[in-house]
């Protein structure tokens, strides 16, 4: 019974062990670079940004992205991609099955590509564009 036992408290940390690398492998690559911000009165805040990426890779310096099989990038914006890339440079962009990129404005991008340049863009299925 206790020999039993062991082996089959052996075999789970290995089951355990093994997907943990398993998870690991497929993780991806993320990098987060934060700068502080100071406020007039002289105080100095920090805001929390990150990265994180899943199957993908994410990238972000002051703002947040986040990658699950696709690449994101953000620089003081959002970048979302779920299968498929988003880019965001001072705005948001949500990429899922598509493409996203979003300057100074708003992106998403369902099953197609969305561009904005300083307005909205919104595509399904299909393509679109917005400019200020």
């Amino acid at each position: 019974m206790e020999e039993s036992m062991r082996s089959s408290i052996a075999k789970l940390t290995t089951a355990t062990f093994l997907t943990g690398l398993a998870l690991f492998g497929t993780a991806g690559t993320a990098a987060a670079h934060e700068h502080g911000h100071h406020h007039e009165h002289g105080h100095h805040h920090e805001h929390p940004h990150g990265a994180i990426a899943f199957g993908g890779d994410s990238v972000a310096i002051d703002g947040d992205a986040v990658a699950v099989e696709g690449d994101a990038w953000a620089v003081h914006g959002n970048a979302l991609a779920v299968d498929g890339d988003a880019v965001a440079l001072d705005g948001s962009a949500a990429a899922l099955g598509g493409d996203a990129w979003a300057t100074g404005g708003d992106a998403l991008a369902v099953e197609g590509d969305a561009g904005s340049h300083g307005g909205s863009a919104l595509a399904v299925d299909g393509d679109a564009f917005s400019a200020e």
